[in-house]
């Protein structure tokens, strides 16, 4: 199934806000200062490149973007099956956070490769940010002894 850039833009501005949601989720479960920093800033990088994303759609789509995600979006960068951070350990829900922030680069990787001009390296450099996140919890779950 295809779909437009427009729809695309859409789907990934959805994705990032519910990735902060999440992150966010985490940050008040954590109950380690460190986790919850690293926790913490992932969340407003992911706030700030749902603002990146409302932001180069102007430039990159002519017209308004789609009312709302579409179905895909379930796949980017959310937690599967819509698990909620609550009464998971730290190192459980860090490990489905690497797998949603695995899912963002995927994403981003397959828009880069089948976009053109601008939207290319805008679509690599947002899948670059999302390995420096996976980067980051996998350490955090290294120096937890649990990754």
């Amino acid at each position: 199934m295809s779909i437009t850039l427009a729809q695309a833009i859409k789907n990934a501005i959805a994705a990032e806000h519910a990735a902060e949601e999440f992150y966010l989720g985490l940050v008040a479960g954590c109950a380690d200062e460190k986790g919850r920093a690293i926790l913490s800033d992932i969340a407003a990088q992911e706030r700030r490149h749902a603002a990146t994303l409302e932001e180069v759609a102007g430039r990159l789509v002519a017209g308004q973007l789609p009312d709302r995600a579409d179905a895909l979006v379930r796949g980017i960068e959310t937690s599967p099956a819509g698990a909620s951070p609550e009464g998971l350990s730290l190192a459980e829900a860090l490990e489905i956070a690497v797998d949603a922030e695995n899912s963002a680069i995927l994403y981003y990787d397959a828009l880069a490769s089948t976009a053109s001009g601008e939207a290319v390296t805008f679509f690599e450099q947002m899948g670059k940010e999302e390995e420096a996140h996976a980067a980051a919890i996998r350490l955090l779950l290294q120096e937890m002894g649990a990754g």
